[in-house]
């Protein structure tokens, strides 16, 4: 009792002490993958590079030849180019001169310092204070996307800083702010893929016109760069990747990837689904996807605060989104703040008890992955990220109908 007693007198303190055991975790975690070859960096890396020697990139939607040239550039790594945007070559170019491992580790310490400025402006903006504060950053610290962005060297962690600016800018009523930073996002990797649908909801016309303004005024300037060419094979690469066996695999955390797994069988892919349905696993991820978007719009219209409002539209930009890993997932960062925010002054136990489900199901390193719960009906315990996505969504719905911390 006497133990308790003190553990719950001296809270604050173990807080902090856990939180610097985290945030020293994290540098060394990020120190040893420094320099250490990986998929994701790899591509961003060989793109840009390949764009400094001149070569047209329209040849990296070409699978081939992208992983040829990544095995030249980074020697024992396979990578294709997959549907990134011509523009996401761009993103390296300043470092892409510099050898492999080299650039690594200034993308990685980049990235590393870009989130913790950021994670100070949030604890400014939503003013934690007390016991709030540190778990707030114990969210940030125990969060496996984040460590999967570093691990490889993703570039997810530099979008969500940049969401996290976006946020606050639309929060404040500046819309040419918050417009040119989603512009910016979507034209560097499609991420916040639904926020513009949340500018022309909320008669934001302003930031949706800067939002279109930024796009056309970046594909414009990088016109002279990229050229039109690689446009045309990026867009024939994505009318042709929905349908891709690959996405049927449980690394993706989405609706779709649900629902192929299913009912998708392909050879290499996916050996063991419940039944070889492929039109049923297209009409059931159509009608849920479209379910799911317009439960959305009808809550999100019924709130009047812009937080949540904002964080409810990153959502379903993830588990819309066909192709969203783990990584992708750091974006849930946004909407796991902005309901931890509200959540301080509710006392309902349902509402924290399904936040916290919620959270671990897409913080914690579960291995969803594992040929052993990938097969037939098991498959039901491969998707945790999107479980937990889907238990915020509906914290945020059934907080929405019933108005509750919102207005």
């Amino acid at each position: 009792m006497k133990l308790i007693d003190s553990l719950v007198k001296y809270k604050i303190q173990i807080l902090w002490v856990i939180v610097i055991i985290l945030f020293c975790y994290l540098i060394f975690f990020s120190l040893k993958k420094l320099s250490i070859p990986s998929h994701g960096f790899a591509t961003y890396y060989t793109a840009s590079k390949l764009l400094i020697e001149g070569k047209s990139a329209a040849n990296f939607y070409d699978d081939d030849w992208f992983s040829a040239r990544v095995e030249e550039k980074v020697p024992g790594i396979y990578e294709v180019y997959l549907v990134n945007l011509p523009t996401t070559a761009l993103v390296l170019v300043p470092i892409a001169a510099l050898e492999y491992s080299t650039a690594r580790s200034i993308w990685i310490i980049f990235n590393l310092i870009f989130l913790f400025v950021t994670a100070l402006i949030i604890v400014k903006q939503m003013k934690l204070n007390e016991v709030w504060l540190p778990l707030a950053l114990l969210l940030i610290l125990l969060f496996q996307p984040l460590y999967a962005n570093v691990s490889f060297g993703q570039i997810y962690i530099f979008i969500f800083c940049l969401l996290v600016f976006a946020w606050f800018a639309y929060k404040s009523g500046n819309e040419k702010l918050a417009g040119a930073l989603i512009g910016l996002v979507f034209i560097l990797k499609t991420a916040a893929l639904f926020i513009p649908i949340l500018f022309m909801m909320k008669k934001k016309l302003k930031a949706f016109m800067w939002f279109v303004l930024t796009v056309l005024c970046l594909f414009i300037t990088t016109l002279p760069i990229l050229g039109l060419d690689p446009w045309l094979a990026y867009l024939n690469k994505l009318m042709s990747y929905s349908s891709s066996p690959t996405l049927s695999v449980t690394a993706y955390q989405s609706v779709h990837s649900f629902f192929h797994h299913f009912f998708f069988f392909d050879e290499k892919w996916n050996l063991f689904p419940l039944a070889d349905l492929p039109l049923l696993a297209k009409v059931l991820t159509i009608l849920f996807s479209l379910m799911i978007l317009l439960v959305t719009v009808i809550g999100a219209n019924k709130i009047k605060k812009p937080d949540p409002a904002f964080g409810i539209f990153l959502i379903i930009s993830i588990i819309l989104s066909p192709a969203s890993i783990d990584y992708h997932y750091v974006i849930l960062l946004i909407p796991i703040l902005i309901s931890f925010e509200w959540l301080k002054g509710s006392k309902s136990r349902l509402n924290w008890s399904l936040f916290i489900i919620s959270f671990i199901l897409i913080a914690a390193s579960i291995p969803y992955i594992s040929p052993k719960i990938t097969k037939g009906l098991l498959a039901i315990f491969a998707y945790p990220k999107l479980y937990g996505a889907l238990g915020f969504l509906f914290l945020y719905l059934q907080a929405a109908y019933k108005k509750e911390s919102y207005d």
